[in-house]
């Protein structure tokens, strides 16, 4: 808890730095100083780049221990996974190669599908087809595993 506080004090600090300088050069009239002003709001937008990294790094290690570095006790029948569309505030599920992912957060997948293919099912085919031998799973939540 105590590094996401601190996470969230670095946000913080990097907008109050961001307005600053948008304020500087929205008040300045000259163009020099526009131009100096511009590059010091990019160098700082540079650095937040940095620090949201930084979350994401953390927040994935989280997930890692909690879902990936675990046994998965989670058992799910085809039945089961097409209950968690991400219809009507459920949460969106996948499967692909036996194993339970949840893409309820995943931009990729907002609305429940992800170029055609529709949540709440097993995406083995579709997947391996466009994605196969990519490391797009690793970042994923594990849910649990799909059973026949």
């Amino acid at each position: 808890m105590k590094h996401i506080l601190e996470l969230k004090d670095k946000i913080h600090k990097q907008n109050i730095r961001i307005d600053y300088c948008r304020t500087l050069f929205f008040m300045t009239p000259f163009i020099g100083d526009k131009m100096y002003y511009l590059s010091k709001i990019e160098e700082e937008l540079f650095k937040m780049d940095e620090v949201l990294e930084e979350c994401s790094r953390y927040f994935n290690e989280i997930n890692s221990n909690e879902s990936n570095g675990r046994q998965v006790e989670r058992e799910f029948t085809r039945e089961e996974l097409k209950q968690y569309n991400g219809e009507n505030g459920k949460p969106a599920y996948t499967a692909v190669n036996g194993v339970v992912y949840d893409v309820t957060y995943e931009p990729q997948w907002g609305g429940g599908t992800h170029f055609g293919v529709i949540t709440g099912a097993d995406v083995t085919a579709e997947f391996n087809q466009c994605h196969g031998g990519e490391k797009i799973l690793e970042k994923m939540k594990v849910i649990g595993k799909l059973i026949d």
